[in-house]
């Protein structure tokens, strides 16, 4: 299927730094280290899977300011990043009592200056890599097919993410990547082996915490996700990743597609 250039982003000329916000921590030609909450620097291979996308045509979901963008850009990848942007909404858990206009308004002003990043760094690493704004609910065909989707740090964010992960993966011709953080809670259960929900729901309405997140996925429903999608054949790494200044253990599930 091939591409149809309309649906991609016209890129945002963007010359002030204290205008973007930074998701991932970087280096930025002109600017120095700028922190953000992931710092992926030196971990790329473990955080991606040891996969190879030399050659390959890669739709990121959840680009975010792009550090992983522009990094498989440069082990030889042509990149569509897939965001939101202030045109759209983030899944937010539907608190009864909260004030999601203000939150989703106050999000909504954040997104703009991820973009910003994004568009930013974009320039200045002379990046060729193209932008999709919209919801994973409504992956625009459009974009054609690709070789490898990734969802770094991001399913755990969607209220439906078998329905994310089927939007993209009707696209993927050869693997997936799926990626995230292992919360403390969850430790145990992972570390131990001990009997746990095969999906555990996030948010807490006591205190109303966690509206951005819906889930704990763990790996071995990822991998069930995976198969029902045609990508029977999977393997999970586990590392340690830095997230808000913090070593955490984290998985990646690969799933390559295999009818």
């Amino acid at each position: 299927m091939p591409d149809d250039a309309s649906v991609y982003a016209i890129p945002r000329i963007v010359d002030d730094i204290r205008e973007c916000i930074f998701y991932h921590t970087m280096d930025v030609p002109g600017y120095g280290v700028i922190e953000g909450e992931y710092d992926l620097r030196g971990n790329e291979c473990s955080y991606l899977g040891g996969v190879d996308f030399s050659g390959k045509r890669v739709l990121e979901i959840g680009t975010a300011s792009g550090y992983l963008c522009f990094h498989m850009e440069r082990q030889g990848a042509e990149v569509v990043a897939f965001d939101l942007d202030e045109n759209h909404s983030w899944d937010v858990v539907p608190f009864a009592g909260y004030d999601h206009e203000a939150h989703v308004h106050e999000f909504k002003k954040g997104l703009r200056k991820i973009n910003n990043a994004f568009w930013l760094c974009h320039r200045l690493f002379n990046s060729k890599s193209r932008v999709v704004y919209g919801t994973v609910y409504d992956i625009p065909k459009e974009i054609g097919d690709v070789d490898i989707t990734t969802f770094c740090a991001t399913l755990v964010h969607f209220q439906n993410p078998f329905a994310a992960l089927r939007n993209a993966l009707c696209l993927t011709r050869e693997k997936v990547v799926v990626t995230n953080i292992i919360w403390n809670r969850f430790l145990p259960y992972q570390v131990l082996g001990l009997p746990r929900p095969q999906m555990t729901f996030v948010p807490q309405y006591k205190g109303f915490r966690h509206p951005d997140t819906w889930w704990f996925l763990p790996p071995g429903l990822v991998k069930d996700f995976l198969g029902v999608l045609g990508f029977r054949k999977t393997k999970v790494a586990y590392f340690l990743q830095k997230y808000r200044g913090r070593r955490r253990l984290a998985y990646t599930v690969i799933g390559e597609r295999t009818r």
